[in-house]
Protein backbone atom coordinates (compact mmCIF):
# COMPACT_ATOMS: atom_id res chain seq x y z
CA UNK A 1 0.00 0.00 0.00
CA UNK A 2 2.62 2.36 1.01
CA UNK A 3 4.58 2.08 -2.51
CA UNK A 4 1.40 2.15 -4.49
CA UNK A 5 0.93 5.61 -2.81
CA UNK A 6 4.26 6.65 -2.87
CA UNK A 7 4.74 6.17 -6.73
CA UNK A 8 1.08 6.59 -7.52
CA UNK A 9 1.71 10.16 -6.27
CA UNK A 10 5.30 10.72 -7.92
CA UNK A 11 4.49 9.55 -11.31
CA UNK A 12 1.02 11.92 -10.61
CA UNK A 13 3.52 14.97 -10.15
CA UNK A 14 4.32 14.33 -14.00
CA UNK A 15 1.06 13.75 -15.03
CA UNK A 16 -0.98 16.71 -13.57
CA UNK A 17 2.12 19.07 -14.63
CA UNK A 18 1.52 17.93 -18.09
CA UNK A 19 -2.12 18.33 -17.71
CA UNK A 20 -1.93 22.02 -16.28
CA UNK A 21 0.06 22.35 -19.66
CA UNK A 22 -1.54 21.00 -21.84
CA UNK A 23 -4.64 18.76 -20.79
CA UNK A 24 -8.39 19.57 -20.35
CA UNK A 25 -9.14 23.38 -18.58
CA UNK A 26 -5.63 23.99 -20.16
CA UNK A 27 -5.02 28.29 -19.79
CA UNK A 28 -2.39 27.65 -22.25
CA UNK A 29 -4.56 26.44 -25.08
CA UNK A 30 -7.12 28.35 -24.07
CA UNK A 31 -4.79 31.79 -24.90
CA UNK A 32 -3.64 29.92 -27.99
CA UNK A 33 -6.87 29.20 -29.29
CA UNK A 34 -7.08 33.33 -28.63
CA UNK A 35 -4.38 34.30 -30.27
CA UNK A 36 -5.51 31.81 -33.59
CA UNK A 37 -8.75 34.12 -33.14
CA UNK A 38 -11.62 31.21 -32.52
CA UNK A 39 -15.45 32.12 -32.44
CA UNK A 40 -17.48 30.75 -29.94
CA UNK A 41 -18.48 28.24 -31.30
CA UNK A 42 -14.74 26.56 -31.90
CA UNK A 43 -14.41 27.90 -27.91
CA UNK A 44 -17.10 25.65 -27.47
CA UNK A 45 -15.98 22.42 -29.60
CA UNK A 46 -12.28 23.08 -28.10
CA UNK A 47 -13.77 22.26 -24.08
CA UNK A 48 -16.15 19.63 -25.39
CA UNK A 49 -12.99 17.79 -27.14
CA UNK A 50 -12.47 16.68 -23.17
CA UNK A 51 -15.53 15.68 -22.19
CA UNK A 52 -16.15 13.65 -25.62
CA UNK A 53 -12.75 11.89 -24.64
CA UNK A 54 -14.12 11.17 -21.25
CA UNK A 55 -16.84 9.20 -22.87
CA UNK A 56 -14.58 7.21 -24.41
CA UNK A 57 -13.88 5.46 -21.16
CA UNK A 58 -15.82 2.20 -21.07
CA UNK A 59 -13.38 1.37 -24.28
CA UNK A 60 -10.61 0.60 -21.69
CA UNK A 61 -12.73 -2.13 -20.05
CA UNK A 62 -12.66 -3.60 -23.87
CA UNK A 63 -9.21 -3.51 -24.31
CA UNK A 64 -7.98 -4.69 -20.68
CA UNK A 65 -10.70 -7.61 -19.89
CA UNK A 66 -9.00 -10.35 -21.14
CA UNK A 67 -5.85 -9.17 -19.73
CA UNK A 68 -4.49 -10.43 -16.46
CA UNK A 69 -2.37 -6.89 -16.33
CA UNK A 70 -3.07 -3.14 -17.40
CA UNK A 71 0.04 -2.26 -17.15
CA UNK A 72 1.74 -2.42 -19.96
CA UNK A 73 -1.44 -1.29 -22.64
CA UNK A 74 -1.33 1.65 -20.10
CA UNK A 75 2.23 2.60 -20.74
CA UNK A 76 2.04 2.73 -24.75
CA UNK A 77 -1.18 4.49 -24.67
CA UNK A 78 -0.36 7.36 -22.11
CA UNK A 79 3.07 7.60 -23.49
CA UNK A 80 1.58 7.95 -27.22
CA UNK A 81 -1.08 10.36 -26.15
CA UNK A 82 1.68 12.67 -24.57
CA UNK A 83 4.17 12.16 -27.17
CA UNK A 84 1.51 14.35 -29.43
CA UNK A 85 1.40 17.57 -26.97
CA UNK A 86 4.50 19.30 -28.75
CA UNK A 87 2.36 19.27 -31.75
CA UNK A 88 0.14 21.95 -30.40
CA UNK A 89 3.36 24.26 -30.67
CA UNK A 90 4.37 23.46 -34.19
CA UNK A 91 1.59 23.45 -35.69
CA UNK A 92 0.26 26.97 -35.18
CA UNK A 93 4.64 27.72 -36.99
CA UNK A 94 3.65 26.08 -39.80
CA UNK A 95 -0.05 26.66 -40.97
CA UNK A 96 -2.25 30.30 -40.86
CA UNK A 97 -4.32 30.30 -38.42
CA UNK A 98 -7.32 29.29 -40.19
CA UNK A 99 -5.73 26.00 -41.39
CA UNK A 100 -3.70 25.99 -37.92
CA UNK A 101 -6.68 26.14 -35.49
CA UNK A 102 -9.32 22.77 -37.06
CA UNK A 103 -5.85 21.34 -37.06
CA UNK A 104 -4.94 22.01 -33.39
CA UNK A 105 -8.26 21.02 -32.20
CA UNK A 106 -8.14 17.24 -34.19
CA UNK A 107 -4.44 16.43 -32.53
CA UNK A 108 -6.12 17.97 -29.08
CA UNK A 109 -9.21 15.61 -29.50
CA UNK A 110 -6.91 12.49 -30.56
CA UNK A 111 -4.32 12.41 -27.39
CA UNK A 112 -7.40 13.22 -25.16
CA UNK A 113 -9.23 10.27 -26.40
CA UNK A 114 -5.97 8.19 -25.57
CA UNK A 115 -5.25 9.40 -22.44
CA UNK A 116 -9.47 9.21 -20.95
CA UNK A 117 -8.91 5.45 -22.01
CA UNK A 118 -5.84 5.09 -20.44
CA UNK A 119 -7.10 6.86 -17.46
CA UNK A 120 -10.37 4.10 -16.79
CA UNK A 121 -7.41 1.47 -16.51
CA UNK A 122 -5.63 3.06 -14.61
CA UNK A 123 -8.63 3.46 -12.42
CA UNK A 124 -9.39 -0.19 -12.30
CA UNK A 125 -5.57 -0.52 -11.38
CA UNK A 126 -5.35 1.53 -8.31
CA UNK A 127 -9.31 0.30 -6.96
CA UNK A 128 -7.46 -3.25 -6.90
CA UNK A 129 -4.65 -1.90 -5.28
CA UNK A 130 -6.50 0.77 -2.66
CA UNK A 131 -8.85 -0.65 0.45
CA UNK A 132 -12.34 0.77 -0.07
CA UNK A 133 -12.12 2.63 3.86
CA UNK A 134 -9.02 4.19 2.54
CA UNK A 135 -9.55 5.71 -0.81
CA UNK A 136 -11.49 8.81 0.15
CA UNK A 137 -8.06 9.67 2.13
CA UNK A 138 -6.04 7.67 -0.41
CA UNK A 139 -7.55 10.60 -3.13
CA UNK A 140 -7.46 13.37 -0.56
CA UNK A 141 -3.79 13.27 -0.01
CA UNK A 142 -2.94 12.55 -3.95
CA UNK A 143 -5.02 15.16 -5.31
CA UNK A 144 -3.36 17.63 -2.74
CA UNK A 145 0.64 17.42 -3.60
CA UNK A 146 -0.44 16.76 -7.46
CA UNK A 147 -2.28 20.57 -6.72
CA UNK A 148 0.82 22.28 -5.69
CA UNK A 149 3.05 20.53 -8.91
CA UNK A 150 0.43 21.51 -11.10
CA UNK A 151 0.07 25.31 -9.89
CA UNK A 152 3.70 25.53 -9.88
CA UNK A 153 4.22 24.19 -13.36
CA UNK A 154 1.58 26.48 -14.74
CA UNK A 155 2.88 29.80 -12.89
CA UNK A 156 6.94 29.41 -13.97
CA UNK A 157 5.61 29.04 -17.76
CA UNK A 158 2.28 31.52 -17.33
CA UNK A 159 5.32 33.99 -16.25
CA UNK A 160 7.37 32.85 -19.60
CA UNK A 161 4.60 33.20 -22.06
CA UNK A 162 3.05 36.40 -20.62
CA UNK A 163 7.16 38.27 -21.33
CA UNK A 164 5.79 37.47 -25.11
CA UNK A 165 2.68 38.67 -24.76
CA UNK A 166 1.62 41.03 -27.80
CA UNK A 167 5.45 40.08 -29.60
CA UNK A 168 5.89 37.78 -32.86
CA UNK A 169 7.53 35.55 -30.62
CA UNK A 170 4.50 34.62 -28.68
CA UNK A 171 3.84 31.39 -31.15
CA UNK A 172 7.52 29.91 -30.11
CA UNK A 173 6.53 30.18 -26.17
CA UNK A 174 4.21 28.53 -26.96
CA UNK A 175 6.24 25.45 -28.72
CA UNK A 176 8.51 25.69 -25.76
CA UNK A 177 5.35 24.86 -23.15
CA UNK A 178 4.04 22.41 -25.13
CA UNK A 179 6.73 20.50 -26.06
CA UNK A 180 7.83 20.81 -22.18
CA UNK A 181 4.38 19.17 -21.47
CA UNK A 182 5.55 16.47 -23.84
CA UNK A 183 9.04 15.78 -22.21
CA UNK A 184 7.53 15.86 -18.92
CA UNK A 185 4.41 13.47 -19.44
CA UNK A 186 6.96 10.95 -21.11
CA UNK A 187 9.38 11.22 -18.00
CA UNK A 188 6.76 10.34 -15.64
CA UNK A 189 5.96 7.07 -17.28
CA UNK A 190 9.80 5.83 -15.91
CA UNK A 191 7.73 6.25 -12.56
CA UNK A 192 4.59 4.71 -13.48
CA UNK A 193 6.72 1.51 -14.73
CA UNK A 194 7.50 0.80 -11.02
CA UNK A 195 3.87 0.62 -9.87
CA UNK A 196 2.86 -2.44 -8.10
CA UNK A 197 -0.16 -4.19 -10.47
CA UNK A 198 -1.83 -7.15 -8.70
CA UNK A 199 -3.49 -9.85 -11.44
CA UNK A 200 -6.41 -8.96 -12.43
CA UNK A 201 -9.07 -11.42 -13.34
CA UNK A 202 -10.13 -11.99 -16.67
CA UNK A 203 -13.75 -11.40 -17.60
CA UNK A 204 -15.39 -14.13 -19.38
CA UNK A 205 -18.45 -12.28 -20.37
CA UNK A 206 -18.55 -10.50 -23.91
CA UNK A 207 -17.82 -6.64 -24.02
CA UNK A 208 -21.49 -6.15 -24.69
CA UNK A 209 -22.60 -7.96 -21.74
CA UNK A 210 -20.59 -5.71 -19.19
CA UNK A 211 -21.42 -3.00 -20.67
CA UNK A 212 -25.60 -3.74 -20.15
CA UNK A 213 -24.42 -5.08 -16.24
CA UNK A 214 -24.39 -1.94 -14.97
CA UNK A 215 -27.51 -0.22 -16.56
CA UNK A 216 -29.49 -3.48 -14.46
CA UNK A 217 -28.36 -1.99 -11.18
CA UNK A 218 -31.13 0.90 -10.03
CA UNK A 219 -28.94 2.33 -7.96
CA UNK A 220 -25.93 3.11 -10.62
CA UNK A 221 -28.97 4.39 -12.93
CA UNK A 222 -30.07 6.58 -10.44
CA UNK A 223 -26.59 7.78 -9.84
CA UNK A 224 -25.47 7.95 -13.60
CA UNK A 225 -29.21 10.18 -13.55
CA UNK A 226 -27.20 12.38 -10.97
CA UNK A 227 -24.05 12.49 -12.94
CA UNK A 228 -25.90 13.45 -16.12
CA UNK A 229 -27.69 16.24 -14.39
CA UNK A 230 -25.30 17.66 -12.68
CA UNK A 231 -22.76 17.46 -15.89
CA UNK A 232 -25.33 19.33 -18.35
CA UNK A 233 -25.67 22.05 -15.68
CA UNK A 234 -21.73 22.35 -15.38
CA UNK A 235 -21.26 22.63 -19.00
CA UNK A 236 -23.50 25.72 -19.48
CA UNK A 237 -21.08 28.34 -20.33
CA UNK A 238 -18.24 26.29 -19.27
CA UNK A 239 -16.11 27.24 -21.86
CA UNK A 240 -16.00 30.82 -21.61
CA UNK A 241 -14.57 31.15 -17.70
CA UNK A 242 -11.09 31.74 -19.07
CA UNK A 243 -11.70 33.73 -23.07
CA UNK A 244 -14.12 35.65 -20.28
CA UNK A 245 -11.22 36.68 -18.16
CA UNK A 246 -8.52 37.60 -20.90
CA UNK A 247 -11.48 38.94 -23.61
CA UNK A 248 -14.07 40.88 -21.27
CA UNK A 249 -11.69 41.48 -18.09
CA UNK A 250 -8.28 41.98 -19.80
CA UNK A 251 -6.46 39.75 -17.82
CA UNK A 252 -3.60 37.92 -18.90
CA UNK A 253 -2.13 34.80 -18.12
CA UNK A 254 -0.43 35.07 -14.74
CA UNK A 255 -3.64 36.78 -13.44
CA UNK A 256 -5.53 33.79 -14.57
CA UNK A 257 -3.14 31.55 -12.64
CA UNK A 258 -3.10 33.96 -9.80
CA UNK A 259 -7.10 32.86 -9.69
CA UNK A 260 -6.46 29.30 -10.03
CA UNK A 261 -3.50 29.44 -7.57
CA UNK A 262 -5.94 30.77 -4.67
CA UNK A 263 -8.71 27.92 -6.19
CA UNK A 264 -5.92 25.79 -5.25
CA UNK A 265 -5.43 27.07 -1.59
CA UNK A 266 -9.05 26.45 -0.91
CA UNK A 267 -8.69 23.02 -2.26
CA UNK A 268 -5.79 22.42 -0.22
CA UNK A 269 -6.99 23.78 3.06
CA UNK A 270 -10.70 21.66 2.25
CA UNK A 271 -9.12 18.14 0.80
CA UNK A 272 -7.58 16.11 3.99
CA UNK A 273 -10.97 17.41 5.46
CA UNK A 274 -13.44 16.34 2.76
CA UNK A 275 -11.47 13.07 2.56
CA UNK A 276 -11.87 12.27 6.49
CA UNK A 277 -15.79 13.52 5.59
CA UNK A 278 -16.05 11.11 2.92
CA UNK A 279 -14.24 7.88 4.64
CA UNK A 280 -16.81 8.82 7.82
CA UNK A 281 -19.95 9.85 6.83
CA UNK A 282 -20.08 8.79 2.81
CA UNK A 283 -19.82 10.64 -0.33
CA UNK A 284 -23.63 11.33 -1.01
CA UNK A 285 -23.78 14.33 1.87
CA UNK A 286 -20.76 15.20 0.79
CA UNK A 287 -21.50 16.29 -2.44
CA UNK A 288 -24.62 17.67 -1.44
CA UNK A 289 -22.58 20.73 0.52
CA UNK A 290 -20.50 20.77 -2.63
CA UNK A 291 -23.64 21.47 -5.06
CA UNK A 292 -24.71 24.34 -2.52
CA UNK A 293 -20.72 26.17 -3.83
CA UNK A 294 -21.27 25.26 -7.14
CA UNK A 295 -24.58 27.04 -7.05
CA UNK A 296 -23.28 30.21 -5.16
CA UNK A 297 -20.31 30.53 -7.09
CA UNK A 298 -21.09 31.29 -10.70
CA UNK A 299 -23.55 34.14 -9.17
CA UNK A 300 -20.70 36.33 -8.42
CA UNK A 301 -19.38 36.30 -11.58
CA UNK A 302 -22.40 38.32 -12.98
CA UNK A 303 -20.80 41.03 -11.09
CA UNK A 304 -17.77 41.89 -12.73
CA UNK A 305 -16.48 43.65 -14.80
CA UNK A 306 -13.22 45.26 -16.06
CA UNK A 307 -12.67 47.94 -13.68
CA UNK A 308 -13.93 45.96 -10.84
CA UNK A 309 -13.39 42.14 -10.18
CA UNK A 310 -10.66 42.15 -7.06
CA UNK A 311 -13.38 39.27 -5.21
CA UNK A 312 -13.07 37.42 -8.09
CA UNK A 313 -10.19 35.82 -5.89
CA UNK A 314 -12.47 35.41 -3.21
CA UNK A 315 -15.04 33.24 -5.67
CA UNK A 316 -11.86 31.13 -6.81
CA UNK A 317 -11.18 29.91 -2.86
CA UNK A 318 -14.66 28.54 -2.64
CA UNK A 319 -14.22 27.33 -6.04
CA UNK A 320 -11.32 25.49 -4.42
CA UNK A 321 -13.29 23.88 -1.76
CA UNK A 322 -16.04 22.69 -4.18
CA UNK A 323 -14.06 21.24 -6.53
CA UNK A 324 -11.63 19.28 -3.99
CA UNK A 325 -14.78 17.59 -2.76
CA UNK A 326 -15.95 17.10 -6.29
CA UNK A 327 -12.76 15.63 -6.92
CA UNK A 328 -12.98 12.93 -4.12
CA UNK A 329 -16.18 12.12 -4.73
CA UNK A 330 -16.26 11.43 -8.72
CA UNK A 331 -13.34 9.14 -8.24
CA UNK A 332 -14.94 7.50 -5.52
CA UNK A 333 -18.70 7.12 -5.53
CA UNK A 334 -19.23 5.16 -8.28
CA UNK A 335 -16.26 2.96 -6.60
CA UNK A 336 -18.47 2.55 -3.53
CA UNK A 337 -21.39 1.45 -5.12
CA UNK A 338 -19.96 -1.15 -7.84
CA UNK A 339 -19.38 -4.43 -7.07
CA UNK A 340 -15.36 -5.52 -7.22
CA UNK A 341 -15.46 -7.37 -10.62
CA UNK A 342 -17.12 -4.46 -12.55
CA UNK A 343 -15.62 -1.39 -10.77
CA UNK A 344 -13.92 -0.51 -14.12
CA UNK A 345 -16.95 -0.54 -16.21
CA UNK A 346 -19.37 1.09 -14.03
CA UNK A 347 -16.44 3.94 -13.63
CA UNK A 348 -16.37 4.08 -17.48
CA UNK A 349 -20.02 4.14 -17.94
CA UNK A 350 -20.39 6.25 -15.89
CA UNK A 351 -17.93 9.00 -17.03
CA UNK A 352 -19.08 8.64 -20.17
CA UNK A 353 -22.97 9.23 -19.69
CA UNK A 354 -21.61 12.11 -17.56
CA UNK A 355 -19.20 13.70 -20.04
CA UNK A 356 -21.35 13.50 -22.83
CA UNK A 357 -23.95 15.11 -21.35
CA UNK A 358 -21.11 17.81 -20.30
CA UNK A 359 -20.36 18.29 -23.66
CA UNK A 360 -23.89 18.68 -25.07
CA UNK A 361 -24.05 21.99 -23.01
CA UNK A 362 -20.95 22.61 -23.76
CA UNK A 363 -21.44 22.75 -27.36
CA UNK A 364 -24.93 24.41 -27.17
CA UNK A 365 -23.02 27.16 -25.38
CA UNK A 366 -21.16 28.20 -28.08
CA UNK A 367 -23.40 27.27 -30.51
CA UNK A 368 -26.53 29.27 -28.90
CA UNK A 369 -24.58 31.99 -27.27
CA UNK A 370 -27.85 34.64 -25.52
CA UNK A 371 -27.65 38.36 -26.05
CA UNK A 372 -26.10 39.98 -23.56
CA UNK A 373 -29.46 42.25 -21.52
CA UNK A 374 -29.66 44.72 -18.72
CA UNK A 375 -30.71 43.29 -15.05
CA UNK A 376 -31.27 45.13 -12.55
CA UNK A 377 -29.85 47.99 -14.02
CA UNK A 378 -26.43 45.81 -14.56
CA UNK A 379 -25.71 45.40 -17.99
CA UNK A 380 -25.01 41.78 -18.34
CA UNK A 381 -22.25 39.81 -21.31
CA UNK A 382 -23.76 36.76 -23.00
CA UNK A 383 -20.58 34.85 -21.19
CA UNK A 384 -22.44 35.99 -17.81
CA UNK A 385 -25.89 35.50 -18.94
CA UNK A 386 -24.72 31.70 -19.07
CA UNK A 387 -23.32 31.99 -16.17
CA UNK A 388 -26.67 33.00 -14.31
CA UNK A 389 -27.83 29.85 -16.14
CA UNK A 390 -25.45 27.43 -14.77
CA UNK A 391 -25.74 28.69 -11.34
CA UNK A 392 -29.46 28.10 -11.65
CA UNK A 393 -29.28 24.73 -12.93
CA UNK A 394 -26.88 23.20 -10.92
CA UNK A 395 -28.65 23.87 -7.45
CA UNK A 396 -31.69 21.64 -9.52
CA UNK A 397 -29.06 18.67 -9.26
CA UNK A 398 -30.01 18.43 -5.47
CA UNK A 399 -32.91 16.43 -6.96
CA UNK A 400 -31.66 13.81 -8.78
CA UNK A 401 -29.01 13.00 -6.25
CA UNK A 402 -31.35 12.46 -3.47
CA UNK A 403 -32.34 9.48 -5.50
CA UNK A 404 -29.09 7.88 -4.98
CA UNK A 405 -28.34 5.32 -2.39
CA UNK A 406 -25.01 4.80 -0.75
CA UNK A 407 -24.32 2.16 1.58
CA UNK A 408 -23.37 3.00 5.44
CA UNK A 409 -23.37 6.59 3.94
CA UNK A 410 -25.15 9.60 7.06
CA UNK A 411 -28.02 11.09 5.98
CA UNK A 412 -28.35 15.09 6.29
CA UNK A 413 -30.97 14.83 8.42
CA UNK A 414 -28.46 13.37 10.83
CA UNK A 415 -25.69 15.51 10.21
CA UNK A 416 -27.87 18.40 10.60
CA UNK A 417 -28.92 17.09 14.20
CA UNK A 418 -25.09 16.38 15.11
CA UNK A 419 -23.87 19.70 13.92
CA UNK A 420 -26.47 21.52 15.79
CA UNK A 421 -25.38 19.25 18.99
CA UNK A 422 -22.06 20.42 18.61
CA UNK A 423 -22.72 24.07 18.04
CA UNK A 424 -24.93 23.59 21.43
CA UNK A 425 -21.95 22.63 23.33
CA UNK A 426 -19.53 25.03 22.03
CA UNK A 427 -21.91 28.01 23.20
CA UNK A 428 -22.65 26.27 26.23
CA UNK A 429 -18.89 25.86 27.08
CA UNK A 430 -18.21 29.86 25.96
CA UNK A 431 -21.17 30.96 27.74
CA UNK A 432 -19.76 29.07 30.81
CA UNK A 433 -16.29 30.39 30.35
CA UNK A 434 -17.27 34.00 30.17
CA UNK A 435 -19.46 33.69 33.55
CA UNK A 436 -16.59 32.34 35.21
CA UNK A 437 -14.55 35.17 34.17
CA UNK A 438 -17.10 37.63 35.03
CA UNK A 439 -17.60 36.49 39.35
CA UNK A 440 -15.58 38.13 41.82
CA UNK A 441 -12.21 37.23 42.71
CA UNK A 442 -12.02 35.44 39.41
Amino acid sequence: MRDTFRISTQEGVYSQVFTSLAGAGSVFITKLAVMLGASPVQFGILSAIGQFAQALQPLGVAITKRRTQRKPIILSLTSLGRAMAPLLGIIPLLFAARTALPMLLGVYLLYSALLAVSANMWMGWIADMVPRKLRGRFFAQRNQILMIAGVLASFVFGAAVDLFHDTSALPWAFLGVFSAAGIIGLAGMLVLRKQPEEPKEIESESFRTMLIIPFKDRNFRNLAIFGIWWMLAVGIGAPFWQPFMMQRLQMDVVQILLYGTVATVGAQIAIRPWGRFIDRHGNKPAMRLALLLGTLNPLLWIFLSPDSYWFIYIEAFFTGIMWSCVGIVTANMVLAIAPDKYRQMYSGVFNALSCTAMMFTMLASGVFMPDGFTLLGRYLYPEQVLFLITAIARFTAEIPLSWVHEPDSTSMGILVRRFNQYAKVNIANVFMIIMRRKKPGS
